[in-house]
């Protein structure tokens, strides 16, 4: 691959192709830390694949769902989607979930390099497996590093049971104080002390990649020194660094350089951010790679690197300088807190988040001026509707003594102000003059975040902590741009209607399916669910594709209901 990037950048190669994948998602069985559980594989093949592309490619996944009890969707983790939000794969957002038997056709362009990753976006399914990692290159930049090779680094944590039963526990009555589940051990690569081959003074670009459900992690190559080159989806001016702090799906980009006397063989180090778990650590919590130099040195061994002097993400500079956007049109505060209501969690805006029996973009799509009242959507998806062309600030406010890990869908934020001092968020005066950008972002414990952004494409993008559990239990709202250019620039595919006729869930009309009132919200889904248990149960209709009820009537499938 090294000789390939070599040779295109002299020459000035650059086209653009398509990268076509068929993925046949199901089950296998796996044991990647010894515990031999069912894991959710493509093509019956898990760990799941590495996704290349060029920048400038367009990306065409057709998925089948073979899974047999769950739907499931494939979201594309820090991909703008400009033009093509409704492959965006949040299911209840841009996109009915795929049913059992169905398949489903995703297909966009990428337009900036970097390390990404893609993973369901259904239920809190992708700590079963369904996630992998996502590189979008471009010979250019990549041949200006000068490195000799390149290496994906993904850090995961790993849990033993399935994420259905975790969850209805984790959601149940009986988890008063919202205690997520403890994973069992973590992994990089999704094995155990995986090895990466290192000569000598050459040059290596890791991409590193979390893809956890819950822990951050420090990271750290022992007895090399890293050089940050980019953070998320954005390059960033050289910045040495000896830790990283890596939260729940942030990336960072980085090179080391081979050692020219090595004495043994090294470790690159995942530590497990150990301030979330007061009443005890993973079982298994030492997770490293070997750096392996060969020959017959001494192996690598685990080490706990510090848990202090990791670099702060918001001194990074984008190469590309974009200044501070400045004169903000929209101002908006969040308070993330855990106080308990009868109805569930109460996480972030004014209610839990609830998925809407119409999926948000399509009523974005199908009420007209409407699309421009809050109350079309339902109250419980927390709606913020805003104009193109302006510059939005959220400030959030963390009430809670721990971080969370904000992602927003479909574009890079400027990081305008971070603080750990108390929830109340305050200016003082160290705004950057051009602020660090990255589509993921911590919020310290009992402190506060501030990020802006511009408008400058329309649909519909969620705003979450991606901490997988409190995805499910409503620390999530809804933006969406501009409705009256979304209905003319875009359009929601055939085949992505085939999946929402195969589970009966209506495709216009508010947030309840209602096309004659608009208004009329009182139907929509406003309790947060009790039991989440992620099956769909399939009677009459199992021994054909579900696809295939979509040429009869709907009501033929009624037989099939979904649990939430």
């Amino acid at each position: 691959m090294t000789r390939l990037l070599s040779f295109c950048a002299l020459f000035g190669l650059s086209y653009a192709a398509t990268v076509y994948r068929e993925w046949d998602i199901g089950w296998i069985t796996a044991a990647p830390d010894g515990f031999s559980r069912p894991v959710i594989a493509v093509n019956g093949q898990w760990p799941p694949p590495l996704l290349e592309a060029n920048v400038g490619d367009t990306v065409v996944v057709r998925v089948k769902n073979s899974l047999g009890d769950q739907t499931t969707s494939l979201h594309w983790h820090g991909i703008s989607q400009r033009g093509s939000i409704s492959m965006d794969g949040a299911v209840g957002v841009t996109q009915c979930p795929i049913p059992p038997g169905g398949e489903f056709t995703y297909k966009f362009q990428v337009d900036v390099p970097g390390a990404y990753w893609w993973h369901s976006h259904d239920r809190g399914q992708y700590p079963d497996g369904l996630r992998g990692p996502m590189i979008v290159h471009d010979y250019e930049s990549e041949a200006a590093l000068g490195v000799d090779e390149q290496y994906t680094m993904t850090i995961s944590d790993w849990y033993h049971d399935q994420m259905p039963g975790l969850i209805a526990r984790y959601l149940g009555p009986q988890n008063q104080r919202g205690t997520p589940p403890i994973p069992q051990s973590g992994l990089i690569n999704d094995a155990l002390n995986p090895s990466f081959n290192i000569q000598p003074g050459k040059k290596y670009l890791f991409r590193i990649i979390s893809m956890s459900a819950l822990i951050n992690h420090f990271v750290q190559f022992e007895d090399h020194n890293m050089t940050i080159v980019a953070v998320d989806g954005v390059s960033v001016e050289p910045r040495p660094a000896s830790l990283l702090l890596l939260a729940a799906a942030q990336r960072y980009t980085v090179i080391i350089t081979g050692k020219e006397n090595p004495t043994k063989n090294y470790a690159a180090v995942a530590r497990i951010d150990d301030t979330r778990f007061p009443d005890g650590l993973p079982p298994v919590n030492q997770v490293f790679a070997n750096l392996n130099y060969g020959g017959d040195l001494a192996a690598a061994q685990y080490y706990a690197p510090p848990t202090i002097g990791f670099v702060n993400d918001m001194s990074l500079v984008p190469v590309d300088a974009v200044p501070l956007f400045s004169n903000v049109d929209y101002s908006v505060g969040m308070t993330v807190n855990f106080a308990r209501t009868e109805g569930g969690w109460r996480l972030m805006g004014s209610t839990p988040y609830v998925s809407p029996k119409v999926p948000t973009l399509y009523t974005a799509m199908t009420t007209g001026d409407d699309a421009w009242n809050p109350e079309v959507y339902g109250a419980s998806v927390n709606p913020y509707i805003f104009e193109s062309g302006k510059v939005v600030e959220i400030r959030v406010n963390n009430a809670d003594a721990a971080g969370h890990p904000f992602h927003l869908h479909g574009r890079e934020f400027q990081v305008v102000g971070r603080t750990g001092g108390g929830p109340a968020f305050t200016w003082n005066g160290s705004i950057p003059a051009m602020p660090m950008r990255r589509d993921t972002v911590a919020v310290p414990g009992n402190g506060s975040l501030a990020i802006r952004f511009k408008t400058d494409s329309p649909g519909v993008y969620l705003f979450h902590c991606h901490m997988e559990w409190h995805v499910e239990a409503g620390m999530t709202v809804t933006i969406i741009e501009d409705p009256s250019r979304l209905q003319k620039e875009q359009w929601i595919p055939d085949n992505h209607l085939e999946s929402c006729k195969a589970l009966n869930i209506p495709v216009a009309g508010n947030c309840a399916g209602n096309v004659e009132n608009l208004s009329d919200n009182s139907q929509c889904n406003n309790a947060f669910p009790t039991v989440h248990n992620g099956r769909v149960t399939v009677s009459a209709c199992t021994n054909i594709r579900v696809i295939a009820c979509t040429n009869i009537r709907i009501g033929a499938c009624s037989n099939i209901t979904v649990n939430t």
